[in-house]
């Protein structure tokens, strides 16, 4: 949000989020303060949020405006000791707050709680996850894949039994080393693989064995030697809409893409660019549509994949090629510090596979400089090319552990480019003020225009319960508080 924190911005609010909750701090349960201190633990173990202590939840109660605000004085005692119990919350997540005084005297205290980046946050020994507007409670089978999925335990460190470290003795291989001046045949794979940390002794067996991410890189077939999966699978489909019958609209045969991770990224970027350049079929309509899309948005969004995926979940990336947009869907959520609101802005600290990026840039042809400008360069080209920015889509929004990136193949109109250059300057936009800097005149059309942009995730819609009247947009770059 720009600009100082007001009590205008926290009431115009019309419903609570996955990173936005009101909460009272009356009452004598003790409960309050517990259910107070579960979001923050939920909304630190998925994208960070928004905690509003003092005011009523505008979906729960009939009152209006500063109506609405009891201020923590309704019970300092409760809420001084949900400020103390945030120092018992393991490890301790990082929570900023501001104070807001409302019209009537009372005073609003917001919580804004970062991502947490290294571990989950625990309270109680209990684990819990952020859904649309409530908390789940995580199960340790549960809590194992969001690990692996947010990158706290590095799948492709893990030692892979029953595989031969002779069978990475591939031409990748040989390809790798010569490259990096190392005498494949004088060396021996085992001592190259240990020292590049590709290798280590089990703990147990005293037995050398390969990574998980050295039988991606070097392997002629990796998903068959381990349990996990490592391949591509692209579909490509005859309309905009996918559809779930006895026939699905597939353009020929969903294509897999196997092999050394290079082999994978080549063979994936070429095979994609290859069914793009050719222009996709209609079905009955006659004609097809050849994509606009530039090819290193292509190249980068399906190395991006195929390097920062999660490895241990058994899911294949799947990418979706409609007439009107192409889609990458990538096991695994946004690690450490990253939320669908800072990728392309801020670094992560660390990768949630080092070993496979940093050994990648050392091929002959790398696939990946490493230098984090990726989804920036995606941006940059997109916007040269007058077509709409990457949309990411990702837990809770989306029933799997992944992320989903979208790239639209329609131009952009002369209305988004209005509205975004608003939402730009303004946290957020209602339907008048659309209509306004657009210059549409009927506010059904603009509607259709705004709710269309949210249902592609370009916009974040914000609307009461019930109501039209009232609904905001967001850019989901940005926040409403």
């Amino acid at each position: 949000m720009e600009g100082k924190l007001t009590q205008r911005h926290i009431l115009e609010i019309p419903e609570e989020s996955n990173e936005i909750e009101f909460k009272r701090v009356g009452g004598n349960d003790s409960s309050v303060v517990g259910n107070i201190l579960k979001t923050v633990v939920a909304m630190a173990n998925t994208n960070g949020g928004v905690i509003v202590l003092g005011v009523d939840d505008p979906e729960k109660t009939k009152l209006k405006g500063v109506e609405r605000v009891f201020g923590v004085e309704e019970n300092k005692e409760n809420f001084d000791e949900v400020m103390r119990g945030l120092s018992k919350i393991t490890p301790v997540p990082t929570v900023i707050s501001d104070e807001v005084v409302a019209s009537n005297g009372k005073t609003i205290v917001v919580l804004r709680i970062s991502k947490a980046v290294d571990s989950f946050c625990s309270r109680d020994d209990k684990v819990f996850t952020r859904l649309s507007k409530s908390n789940k409670e995580l199960n340790l089978q549960e809590i194992i894949k969001f690990n692996y999925a947010k990158g706290f335990i590095k799948a492709g460190e893990e030692l892979i039994d029953d595989v031969d470290i002779g069978l990475l003795e591939t031409d990748h291989y040989r390809g790798w080393v010569k490259k990096n001046t190392l005498d494949p045949d004088s060396e021996g794979i085992a001592y190259v693989l240990k020292s590049k940390g590709l290798a280590k002794k089990d703990e147990e067996t005293n037995v050398l064995k390969p990574t998980r991410s050295a039988v991606m890189l070097f392997a002629e077939y990796p998903t068959n030697l381990m349990d996990t999966k490592c391949a591509v699978k692209v579909a490509v489909y005859t309309t905009n809409t996918e559809v779930f019958s006895t026939t699905p609209n597939f353009v020929g045969v969903p294509k897999i893409i196997q092999g050394p991770m290079i082999k994978i990224i080549q063979d994936t970027q070429e095979y994609v660019l290859e069914v793009l350049n050719a222009g996709i079929g209609m079905s009955g309509s006659g004609f097809r549509t050849k994509s606009k899309l530039p090819e290193r948005v292509i190249t980068e969004g399906i190395t991006n994949a195929v390097i920062h995926r999660d490895y241990h979940a058994k899911q294949d990336i799947e990418i979706k090629i409609f007439p009107n947009r192409v889609e990458v869907i990538n096991p695994g959520l946004f690690p450490f510090n990253i939320t669908k609101g800072n990728i392309g802005e801020e670094n992560a600290g660390q990768y949630r596979n080092d070993s496979l990026v940093k050994t990648l840039r050392e091929f002959p042809e790398p696939p990946n400089l490493d230098r984090n400008e990726g989804v920036r360069a995606m941006r940059n080209q997109m916007k040269k090319n007058n077509l709409y920015p990457p949309v990411f889509v990702t837990y809770p929004d989306l029933d799997k552990r992944s992320v989903k990136l979208v790239l639209k193949t329609e131009e952009r109109t002369a209305e988004w480019e209005k509205v975004q250059e608003y939402l730009e300057r303004e946290k957020s936009v209602d339907n008048k003020t659309a209509r306004k800097i657009t210059g549409i005149t009927s506010a059904v059309k603009m509607s259709r225009m705004l709710g269309g942009w949210a249902t592609e995730g370009l916009l974040e819609k914000i609307s009461p319960v019930g109501s039209k009247k009232g609904t905001l947009y967001i850019l989901p770059s940005k926040k409403i508080i």
